[in-house]
């Protein structure tokens, strides 16, 4: 069993200040058994005078809170002459976003400079971020030899959300599983196994270690390939989805079931068996939560989405599996289409109305 030299006080870099950032900084600093420093971006100035105000169900009111180092950007922490033993990124996954907001290119300059200072240290990546398949493009981008790369699974549920400048409002506790994407990495279990530890608050938030994190990927998929990406198309919260359906059962017997039993065909095709009693947990857990998934929000808010993580890549393997998935390919059309009107208002998409043709 490979241990971590705990001799030092690890380093963390959390990239990603939405309200599922801020809290996975604070609970690491309540801890205190790292150093934290926190990638903030748009509420830098704001946040480096005044702190967070924070309203935490885990940890309660807090006012002029900051982690042990704020950073506007990624490349101004890798020019610190800090090591960053786990880097942790808590933003959306979009790969068909703009290259600059892709994750291979977001981390890679303390990548870069972690490999200058010590290339024979060991870097974390944890990925904390819906999905499945989402460490192959980090595995391309980086050699695992090379950059001594340990590559972690974060899947978290939590209620969390920035509500406005430096404000975070968390009404659900942290429930975070951490693993190796490979179990048979004994750097990457070690490492994850030390991430549980120095994330734990006892009493406060709720931290496991998982040992077997595709599994547990293509779980959280029942939701997020089902329910997240229903109401982002009708922009609808769970219960509305529910309740405003014909005779109340349409939404969920011929929408939310069979897309979680396309998911359970799929995760099957991979040697992956997941109960379908899954499935009608989730629909029950999330009919009395007044609460609009992530995809939802982020249509409102006129944002990409974490579409192709969600739906791209199980379809892909769908494909490649020979898995029949009707219900999945028809949400994934609808949404592509909704993405791309949110690219085109975003300005990552040029439509010719003289042409009637994309430019």
């Amino acid at each position: 069993m490979v241990t971590i030299d705990d001799s030092k006080v690890p380093n963390f870099i959390v990239i990603g200040a939405g309200g599922v950032g801020v809290i996975t900084a604070l609970s690491l600093c309540i801890r205190s058994k790292s150093n934290v420093s926190l990638v903030v971006r748009s509420d830098y100035d704001h946040v480096r005078e005044f702190g967070y105000q924070i309203e935490s169900c885990d940890y309660g009111s807090f006012t002029n809170w900051r982690p042990d180092h704020l950073y506007r950007k990624v490349e101004d922490a890798s020019k610190s002459g800090t090591f960053f033993d786990y880097v942790v990124v808590t933003t959306k996954n979009i790969p068909d976003g703009p290259v600059s907001s892709r994750v291979p290119v977001i981390i890679k300059p303390v990548m870069e400079s972690n490999h200058y200072l010590n290339a024979k240290r060991p870097t974390n990546v944890c990925l904390i971020q819906n999905g499945i398949d989402i460490e192959n493009d980090i595995l391309e981008a980086f050699d695992k030899n090379l950059y001594n790369l340990s590559l972690l699974s974060g899947i978290q549920l939590i209620g969390s959300t920035k509500t406005g400048e430096g404000i975070i409002s968390q009404v659900g506790q942290d429930h975070l599983s951490v693993g190796a994407f490979d179990h048979d990495d004994s750097h990457a279990v070690a490492a994850a196994h030390a991430f549980v530890d120095m994330y734990n608050n006892s009493g406060h938030n709720i931290v496991n270690y998982d040992p077997n994190v595709r599994y547990s990927r293509w779980r959280k998929l029942l939701y997020n390939a089902a329910i997240n990406t229903t109401t982002a198309l009708v922009g609808l919260d769970v219960p509305r989805c529910l309740e405003f359906a014909k005779d109340k059962k349409s939404t969920e017997e011929q929408i939310f079931l069979p897309a979680m039993k396309e998911i359970i065909a799929l995760a099957k095709s991979e040697n992956i068996e997941l109960e379908e009693e899954y499935a009608h947990h989730f629909v029950n857990f999330s009919r009395d939560i007044m609460f609009k998934p992530s995809m939802c929000i982020d249509c409102e808010k006129g944002q990409l989405m974490e579409l192709e993580v969600i739906l791209g890549n199980p379809l892909k393997i769908a494909e490649r599996n020979g898995v029949s998935t009707p219900v999945l390919s028809i949400l994934y059309n609808l949404l592509f289409l909704t993405q791309s009107s949110l690219k085109e208002k975003n300005g990552l998409l040029k439509f010719d109305e003289s042409k009637a043709r994309i430019v």
